[in-house]
């Protein structure tokens, strides 16, 4: 089996960068009403599937780094390949695991994304959700972190999250006026039945 890069010091990156943000919630007071739009049973299955994935992929040969990202059943695949075979037999082994709806694949062919790259990535990352934090409640248009997943590839910003229309361009918004940003990528599940101005 061959090293799959940085893939878990990655993910240990990301899970601290993670956990300071939940602390952060409690720290701002933030609103305890907003709740998760996914079913109890979807959110735990979005937790086994970015591990599943992982798992799933170990045993393919050839050196690449590849990120899993699921929400909703939704997987989005980031990272780097030496070439497009890897990146089909990738996409083949997720697309048809039990409960994944849709794959969207954003893995490229090139050279493995740097550790200096990464961290600028959770940089990003970390960046665009303290925003999201920051203009919760500010205007007519409350947008909270618990409705969105934010991902960041290569200065790409991935963001998931079932969200009404102008939720979604509000988390547009912060996430292209975002320092280091080079593009945003929406991959929303609209649902036009949450309202802007209202609890759910």
């Amino acid at each position: 089996m061959y090293p799959k890069s940085n893939y878990f010091l990655t993910s240990l990156i990301l899970s601290i960068t993670f956990f300071l943000s939940g602390c952060a919630v409690g720290i701002l007071g933030g609103p305890t009403s907003y709740s998760d739009r996914r079913t109890t049973e979807s959110q735990i299955t979005d937790e086994k599937l970015e591990w599943q994935t992982v798992l799933k992929t170990q045993d393919i040969e050839g050196e690449f780094r590849a990120n899993f990202v699921s929400y909703n059943q939704v997987v989005l695949i980031t990272g780097q390949s030496p070439n497009q075979e890897i990146i089909d037999k990738i996409f083949s082994i997720v697309t048809n695991m039990e409960n994944v709806k849709k794959v969207d694949n954003y893995m490229t062919v090139g050279p493995e994304n740097t550790v200096r790259g990464i961290a600028n990535d959770i940089a990003i990352t970390s960046n665009v959700v303290s925003r999201v934090f920051a203009e919760d409640e500010k205007d007519q248009t409350p947008l909270s972190i618990i409705h969105l997943k934010v991902f960041t590839e290569e200065g790409a910003v991935y963001l998931m999250g079932i969200l009404n229309q102008q939720e979604a361009d509000k988390a547009i918004s912060i996430a292209q006026s975002s320092r280091g940003v080079k593009k945003v990528v929406p991959l929303f599940e609209i649902d036009s039945s949450y309202k802007s101005n209202a609890v759910k």
